[in-house]
C-alpha cells in the first residue's frame, strides 16, 4: 500500500502544532485537519470541559474524575498555558520543580495533564501528547506520610473515648475497606440472616468497580443489628452520623492520647485501619490469599509488603520459635553453668574419661585403693581446672 506522508504546520503566535499524518489509498484527510484546526483555535479550558463530561459519561469515578481535571486546570493556571500551541516540554518541567509537594502527588500532576492530552491525540484533537516523553518522578523511597498500624492498645482506647462513633472505626477495621467503600455502605448491603453474615461492598462504591462480600465477624454483626432502626429502609446509610471525618478523626486520636505522628515521623490516618488489620492477621495466621480478597488487592505484593507493618509483627517472638542447634561443648558448658560448675568442666569431663582405661588396667591390689585415689585425684583436678591449667598438659 502506499503511504502519503502530509506535515500540517499550523502557526500561532505563542507556538507551531504539527501533524503527521499517514494515509491509505483512497483515505480522506480533510476532517482530520478540521478537527485539529478547531482544537488549536479553542482554549485549554474550554477542551479540558469537554474532557470531563466523557470521562462523567463514561461513569468513572466522580472523585477521581474531580481530582485529575483539578490538577489539570492548575497545570494551566499556573503556567500561563491558553491553547495547545502554548504547551511546552521545558515549561512544563521548570514548573513542576517548582511544586511545594510529595513526589507522588507531583506525579499525579504528569500523569493527570497526559491522559488528558492523550485523550485529545484519541479524539484527533491533537498530533501528538507533548508532555509524552517527559520522564516521571520515580516515587520509591520518597513518601513524605508513611504510615504506621495501630497497637491493640491504641484501639482499645480510640473505641473508649468516641462514643458512637467507634462502631464506624470498628467496621474500617474489621472489614479492611476504604473509608469511601465503608461510608456507602447501606442497610441493604448488610446479610445478617446467613449462616456466615456478611457486607457486600457493591462494584459502584469500590475503588477497582468488581463488588466483593467481606464476611463480618460475629461481635460486630450484632452490634451492627442491634443499632439498626426498626423503620429502616434498605437504601439508608449505615453508619449516617457515626463515621467521622478526617478533621474529628484527628480530635478523637487526641482524645484517647495517641499522637498522630511518632518520633520516627510515621503517621497514622484513616487508611491505617487497613494495614493494621492486615498486619494483625499476619500475627494472627490469616491465611495469605484470604487477606488479599477482603483487602481487594490485585497484587499479592501489596497485601505482603506494602499492607504489612514489619515492626509491629513481633519479630523476635517469630524469630525464638526456630531451635537452638548448638555443639556439643557449649551444651556441656551450659549444662555445668546451671549446677554451678567452672568454665573448664566439659575439659575435666574429659580427662576423667580418659583415666577409664586406666582403672580397668589395675590390677586388684591397686583396685582396692581406688576410691581414695579417685577423690584425690578429683580435688587436685578441680583445682587445676579453677587454675586455668590444660587439661592436654596433665600427665599420671
Amino acid at each position: 500500500m502506499t503511504h502519503i506522508c502530509l506535515v500540517f504546520r499550523y502557526q500561532k503566535s505563542a507556538g507551531t502544532i504539527r501533524r503527521t499524518i499517514k494515509l491509505g489509498e483512497g483515505a480522506g484527510f480533510e476532517p482530520a485537519l478540521a478537527d485539529i484546526r478547531t482544537a488549536a483555535a479553542a482554549s485549554l479550558g474550554e477542551l479540558l470541559s469537554e474532557y470531563e463530561n466523557d470521562l462523567n459519561g463514561r461513569g468513572l469515578d466522580t472523585k477521581h474524575v474531580h481530582d485529575s481535571v483539578t490538577r489539570v486546570h492548575r497545570l494551566f493556571a499556573q503556567t500561563g498555558w491558553r491553547r495547545l500551541g502554548d504547551i511546552r516540554t521545558d515549561a512544563f518541567v521548570k514548573w513542576r520543580a517548582s511544586l511545594i509537594c510529595s513526589a507522588k502527588t507531583a506525579k499525579e500532576y504528569q500523569v493527570s495533564a497526559c491522559a488528558f492530552l492523550n485523550w485529545l491525540v484519541r479524539t484527533d484533537r491533537l498530533a501528538t501528547n507533548p508532555l509524552a516523553k517527559v520522564d516521571k518522578i520515580d516515587v520509591r523511597g520518597k513518601q513524605v506520610r508513611a504510615s504506621r498500624t495501630y497497637t491493640e492498645a491504641e484501639l482499645a482506647r480510640l473505641f473508649a473515648v468516641t462514643g458512637k462513633y467507634a462502631i464506624g472505626y470498628q467496621v474500617l477495621l474489621y472489614t479492611a475497606r476504604r473509608w469511601s467503600e465503608v461510608h456507602a455502605l447501606v442497610w441493604g448491603d448488610l446479610h445478617f440472616d446467613q449462616d456466615e453474615p456478611f457486607a457486600l461492598f457493591r462494584e459502584g462504591t469500590t475503588k477497582d468497580k468488581d463488588k466483593c462480600a467481606v464476611p463480618l465477624k460475629v461481635e460486630l454483626a450484632d452490634e451492627l443489628r442491634l443499632m439498626r432502626p426498626a423503620d429502616f429502609t434498605p437504601t439508608d446509610r449505615v453508619l449516617r452520623g457515626r463515621l467521622a471525618n478526617y478533621e474529628l478523626f484527628r480530635k478523637h486520636l487526641k482524645r484517647a492520647g495517641i499522637e498522630h505522628k511518632d518520633a520516627l515521623g510515621f503517621v497514622l490516618h484513616l487508611h491505617s485501619f487497613r494495614k493494621t488489620w492486615q498486619t494483625l492477621g499476619v500475627r494472627y495466621g490469616v491465611n495469605q490469599r484470604a487477606a488479599q480478597e477482603v483487602l481487594g488487592h490485585s497484587d499479592a505484593n501489596l497485601t505482603a509488603k506494602a499492607y504489612t507493618d514489619v515492626p509491629a509483627l513481633a519479630l523476635g517472638a517469630e524469630v525464638a520459635k526456630v531451635p537452638w542447634i548448638s555443639t556439643a561443648g557449649e551444651s556441656a558448658q551450659r549444662s555445668a553453668q546451671k549446677s554451678g560448675n567452672p568454665g573448664h568442666s566439659a575439659s575435666l569431663t574429659g580427662i576423667l574419661a580418659q583415666l577409664i582405661p586406666f582403672m580397668k588396667e589395675a590390677g586388684s591390689e591397686e583396685l582396692s585403693h581406688l576410691p581414695a585415689f579417685s577423690d584425690a585425684l578429683w580435688r587436685v583436678l578441680k583445682l587445676g581446672a579453677g587454675a586455668g591449667f590444660e587439661p592436654a598438659t596433665f600427665r599420671l
